[in-house]
């Protein structure tokens, strides 16, 4: 096993042979005796001469502001090694880690040339993370890995891509999500964008495709902290052209027994409303069960039984499980649930798709769950800039707080489960050592072992996490 240790002046012309013998002839005298001065080349010493050597450093290429790390708020770089065979370079990777974990470093980071197969192999028996790729000077490819040094290694927050529903699955979405965000949108149906989603098939994933399960199969902990499995909350932003259906959800109990899922309760925050707009929220005062069924069987329209609520931006709306609730049109919003996609159907308007057929509705089901005197629960985004956090729900399944930012605003802990970030407007967010620029309609999941995390700019942010 090779011993590692920092290269004194007397040895360079060693070092310098074995960079040359790699091939790296970029390498000159003058770069090693300027690492050496500062302490961060290291050598492992054999009797014919250096087997193995590296810079390790707590100085990051500029370019790797362009890579999405995950890991860490004091990462050492491992770079410049070079080693007589691939053994020893795999030799020179774990000897690398160790020392910066003794040094006091969360992490290690490296760039790896494409064609470097041998350091490409050592990263992923080491268990490293790709975190991205660089294109350097030249052309050359470099693939990006990163290793947390130990479980106290904080989780960066984590840039998510949305899966879409759109088409005949939204036939009532529209172009809201291009209007209001500037999204590049699948087609002019898109009703959903899956933000932060462990829906199967609808997954949100990294920049570098990692699915959310994904991540949560690589490090459940520092994700979760002590939240529950699975993934317990699903955001979407929802653009709605059209009425949606009447529809309904089940709790936990009955989608456990019938579904095999867990149950759904919702928020939403009105984000865009155009004049008019409205949602159906709860069963008229005065209607019961025995009403509706009565309206349901007899195939009337049902939307005389239920409340209809105008809407404006700003507002928020909750929909506990068994709560009779519709998207009205001209509505765009914000909206955290549980993470499940049990609906019931119990009202489409008679609508018919291109082939002329009517969407599938559940009757049955839907009252079996409806509980009629359920009223919800509302309130309002903060109409001031006030530089503060202020909570808007705090209900059995999640917690909802707006960050109303106006300079700089340091986010409350949250130590015990993850958090997600939606900006909707433009800010910055910031932990230690780094950044990330949010544009409005940006969402970032904040595992349970991030940093501390602050806003800077004007503008709001809503933030969500689980109840626990």
């Amino acid at each position: 096993m090779l011993t590692f240790s920092r290269i004194p002046q007397e040895r360079l012309p060693q070092a310098l042979a074995l960079y040359r013998s790699a091939g790296a002839a970029e390498v000159d005298l003058t770069e090693l005796e300027r690492a050496a001065a500062a302490g961060v080349l290291y050598g492992a010493q054999e009797d014919d001469g250096l087997a193995a050597c590296f810079v390790l450093s707590p100085e990051p290429e500029p370019a790797y502001a362009r890579v999405d790390w995950l890991y860490g708020v004091r990462p050492a770089v491992w770079q410049r090694v070079a080693a007589r065979t691939p053994a020893e370079k795999s030799e020179a990777l774990l000897s690398a880690a160790a020392l910066a974990r003794d040094l006091g470093f969360d992490t290690l980071r490296l760039d790896v040339p494409e064609a470097d197969d041998d350091v490409r192999s050592a990263c992923e028996r080491a268990g490293a993370r790709q975190a991205g790729s660089l294109e350097l000077e030249g052309g050359e490819r470099c693939l990006c890995y990163e290793m947390p040094l130990s479980p106290a290694c904080p989780m960066l927050p984590v840039r998510m891509r949305p899966a879409y529903r759109y088409g005949d699955m939204t036939p009532w979405g529209g172009v809201g999500l291009r209007e209001r965000f500037g999204r590049d949108i699948p087609d002019e149906r898109t009703g959903e964008a899956l933000e932060i989603s462990a829906i199967p098939g609808l997954e949100s994933v990294t920049p570098m495709g990692e699915t959310l399960t994904g991540l949560l199969k690589r490090d459940k902990e520092r994700i979760l902290g002590r939240g529950q499995e699975p993934f317990a909350l699903l955001l979407k932003l929802l653009s709605a052209r059209e009425n949606l259906s009447v529809q309904v959800h089940p709790d936990d109990a009955y989608a456990s027994a019938h579904e095999n899922k867990l149950g759904k309760t919702e928020a939403w925050v009105i984000l865009d409303a155009k004049p008019g707009a409205s949602i159906l929220y709860g069963l008229r005062q005065g209607v019961s069960l025995a009403d509706l069924e009565a309206a349901l069987k007899g195939g009337a329209d049902v939307e005389a039984l239920i409340e209809r609520v105008p809407v404006s931006a700003g507002e928020v709306y909750y929909m506990p499980s068994g709560m009779v609730h519709a998207i009205g049109g001209g509505i765009v919003l914000y909206e955290i649930q549980q993470s499940s996609d049990v609906t019931y159907r119990l009202w489409d308007y008679d609508r018919l798709n291109d082939r002329g057929e009517k969407r599938p509705l559940h009757i049955r089901q839907s009252l079996d769950v409806i509980r009629p005197q359920l009223r919800g629960q509302r309130a309002r985004m903060p109409r001031e800039l006030d530089n503060r956090v202020t909570n808007l729900l705090d209900v059995p399944a999640f917690r909802l707080d707006c960050a109303a930012v106006n300079g700089e605003l340091a986010l409350p802990e949250h130590p015990q489960g993850f958090r997600i970030l939606t900006a909707l407007s433009g800010l910055l967010l910031r932990w230690p050592g780094d950044a990330m620029e949010l544009a409005a309609g940006d969402s970032v999941l904040l595992p349970a072992a991030c940093p501390d995390v602050t806003l800077t700019g004007v503008g709001c942010a809503l933030l969500a996490m689980e109840a626990l």
